[in-house]
C-alpha cells in the first residue's frame, strides 16, 4: 500500500461521504416539500436526477478509461 493510494482514498472518502449526507438530506427535504406540492416535486427530482447523472459521468470518466 503506497501513500499515493492512501491519499487517494481518503480524498475519496472526504469526497463520498459528506456528499451522500448532503443527498440523504435533501431527499428528505424533497419528499417533505413534494407532499404539499407535486409540481416543487418534480423540479427537486428532475435536479436531483441531473446533479445524478453529472456525478456519475464524472466518476467514471476520472476512474475508468471509459472515453479512451
Amino acid at each position: 500500500m503506497t501513500i499515493e493510494f492512501v491519499l487517494k482514498f481518503l480524498g475519496w472518502a472526504f469526497l463520498l461521504v459528506p456528499t451522500a449526507v448532503f443527498l440523504g438530506v435533501s431527499f428528505q427535504m424533497i419528499k417533505g416539500a413534494g407532499e404539499d406540492d407535486a409540481l416543487i416535486r418534480a423540479l427537486s427530482l428532475i435536479g436531483l436526477a441531473l446533479f445524478l447523472i453529472g456525478a456519475i459521468t464524472l466518476v467514471l470518466v476520472y476512474t475508468t478509461d471509459l472515453l479512451i
